[in-house]
């Protein structure tokens, strides 16, 4: 028997505080995880995963993350 956990609703919230580290800059780099700020949530994709658009808590451009590649 196969159960899907569904999700009600975003794992993030504005101005929350996470840890972004993207499946790329895993497999290029050991750096540790940046710390960024949710800025704003955006929809989810069409497999239901919530965007997110983020800033570094430093000097940076804000990026778009998806929630598989944030932490808290």
């Amino acid at each position: 028997i196969m159960t899907t956990q569904r999700q009600t609703g975003p794992r993030y919230r504005v101005d929350e505080s996470v840890f972004f580290s993207s499946q790329s800059m895993k497999m290029h780099t050991q750096q540790p995880a940046e710390r960024f700020v949710v800025v704003s949530v955006m929809p989810a994709d069409n497999t239901g995963i919530y965007q997110y658009r983020i800033r570094p808590t430093g000097a940076g451009p804000q990026r778009v993350a998806s929630e598989l590649d944030l932490k808290r």
